[in-house]
Parts: C-alpha cells; sequence; structure tokens
C-alpha cells in the first residue's frame, strides 16, 4: 500500500475546497481583500508571501483570512487563548 501524503503549500495542509469568487458585501470593508486573497490562493496557486506583498497585507492576516475560508487546516495542536495572558 502507498500512503499519500495531502498537498501542502508553504506549510499549511490544503483542503480540498474549491474556491468561488463572491459579490462584494459593501457592509464589510475587507470583503474584497479577502476575496482577492482567496482566489489567488485556491485559483492561482500564489503563495501565501505572494499574496502578502500584492495585497500590502500582514501575513498573520493573510493566513487567518486563509484559515477562515477553510483553504487550508490549522496547523496548531490546541487553539491560543483570546485576551491577556496571567503568568
Amino acid at each position: 500500500m502507498q500512503w499519500v501524503d495531502p498537498p501542502q503549500r508553504d506549510g499549511f495542509q490544503l483542503t480540498r475546497k474549491v474556491f468561488v469568487s463572491r459579490q462584494p458585501d459593501v457592509t464589510r470593508s475587507r470583503c474584497k481583500a479577502e476575496d482577492d486573497g482567496c482566489n489567488l490562493f485556491a485559483n492561482y496557486q500564489q503563495s501565501i508571501i505572494d499574496i502578502v506583498r500584492l495585497l500590502d497585507e500582514k501575513y498573520e492576516n493573510v493566513v487567518s483570512i486563509l484559515l477562515e475560508q477553510r483553504l487550508i487546516q490549522q496547523r496548531r495542536k490546541e487553539p491560543r487563548e483570546s485576551g491577556p495572558h496571567n503568568r
């Protein structure tokens, strides 16, 4: 039996989700950038770094968008806690 590794890009496992561009939602100011970033990643196989440069966004923002749209899978074993950390 041959094991097939899940497809990866930029260190993230890709999902099998197909991204279809949607109509911009005028109530969300970031909708266009989110749509463009997902389209570039899913349909044009652009790297996250290339999308960061093209859209003049932060790396963390692009990764968050791709995670929210389920184009990549979370790498963390446990989600981060929100809010200030008590030490």
